[in-house]
């Protein structure tokens, strides 16, 4: 057997949240769907974090505006042009460039931070202090929310930090407040990636959580999928059983029939003599007769477009469409003749069995709506003309 076939992911969800394996001990397959389900949350969560960054880098230049007027101009120019491009191109990209996409939001955080640090080179002292601090704030904010994976996490890090402090340090904007501001922003980004870890590990706990349900739900649904299905059929010959025939003759044949439309038909079948049949070659053989009787009928029901079902025992009814009773008759008759060249192999005779049966035919056309119960009725009474006539026949009703 396939052991894909044999593999499940809902089990294999529960064992990792039960932590009785550790993620490298995962099977590849509950990887790949972690994996999956990762990626698209963090696209998802990536185009919306583009969209809030592009939006906070716009309104962040009021602030600016307020503090360093008179170089108001530069400053726009560099936030936006260090924004902007990254966050803009990211939005446009498809599900398929996520890593491009997790780049372009990188550097557009990197890009604001730098910005952040040439306005606050700007701006007097203690107000300069105060923004280099904002950098910070904005890394401390980002970090944890950022859909990257535990190396994109530290990339960015290191690159925001180098890049954010090398800035501040090599321009002097905050040398007066040096000893206060590296500690604060090793720290900030310390706890952050703490965090970050965190939330992170509380994510893929809950996307276990959501396949372990998802997979769950999906068998549940796929039982009560078999469940009807065993219901609706006759479990020995796979036929439509009473209930799916009743079901099938209200939505598809109680339909009043117009002028140049085809009516509705309805067979009565019966094995002749079946009783014998079983006492004189056993049930196993009558089982095999059934189930022959019920393929033949099955095929032909088919090819006219209508459905076969087994009522019970040797009994069962075929509905389907038919111009007049010359029509119903041929098809009624092509199939008696075909029951009738089954051919049966039984093991405790060096020759086949057969069967016969009888056939009653009911036709409904007009405009008024067939009732099942009268058409049984009729086929019925059909039948049983059939069977005081010799047996082996198919009759119209009258």
């Amino acid at each position: 057997m396939d052991r894909a076939q044999d593999f499940d992911l809902a089990a294999a969800a529960h064992a990792a949240l039960a932590g009785k394996k550790p993620p490298r001990g995962w099977d590849h397959r509950l990887h790949a769907a972690i994996a999956e389900s990762l990626g698209d949350l963090h696209y998802r969560e990536g185009r919306f974090l583009m969209a809030l960054g592009t939006a906070v880098a716009v309104l962040s230049l009021g602030v600016d505006a307020l503090i360093a007027s008179d170089h108001f101009t530069k400053i726009a120019a560099v936030r936006l042009g260090a924004v902007l491009p990254f966050t803009l191109s990211a939005l446009l990209l498809p599900r398929r460039l996520l890593a491009l996409q997790k780049l372009l939001m990188g550097l557009s955080l990197i890009g604001f931070g730098v910005s952040m640090a040439y306005a606050s080179a700007f701006v007097p002292s203690p107000d300069n202090a105060l923004l280099a601090l904002g950098v910070v704030t904005l890394f401390g904010l980002a970090l944890p929310v950022l859909p990257f994976r535990r190396w994109q996490m530290i990339g960015f890090a290191l690159l925001y930090g180098l890049a954010v402090g090398g800035f501040l340090l090599l321009h002097g904007a905050i040398v007066d407040y040096a000893k206060t501001f590296i500690p604060i922003m090793m720290l900030t980004m310390g706890a952050a990636t703490v965090l970050a870890h965190r939330i992170h590990w509380i994510e893929r706990r809950n996307l276990l959580l959501t396949l372990q349900a998802d997979e769950r739900a999906k068998a549940l649904e796929e039982s009560n999928a078999r469940l009807t299905e065993l219901s609706m059929n006759d479990p020995l010959t796979g036929l439509a059983n009473r209930r799916r025939a009743e079901d099938t003759f209200a939505e598809h044949y109680a339909t009043p029939v117009t002028v140049g439309q085809a009516g509705t038909a309805l067979f009565m079948v019966d094995l002749d003599h079946f009783k014998a049949f079983n006492d004189h070659w056993g049930h196993q053989a009558g089982d095999a007769c059934l189930r022959a009787v019920a393929e033949v009928m099955r095929h032909s029901a088919s090819r006219h477009g209508g459905l076969a079902a087994r009522f019970g025992g040797e009994e069962f009814v075929v509905f389907l469409r038919a111009d007049d009773a010359t029509q119903a008759h041929a098809i009624a008759e092509e199939l008696r003749v075909a029951i009738e060249r089954i051919e049966i192999d039984h093991p405790a005779s060096a020759t086949t069995v057969s069967c016969t049966t009888s056939i009653g035919i009911a036709l409904h056309k007009g405009p008024n709506v067939p009732e099942l119960a009268d058409m049984l009725a009729r086929a019925d009474a059909a039948l049983y003309r059939a069977k005081a006539e010799g047996r082996n026949r198919s009759l119209m009703a009258a």
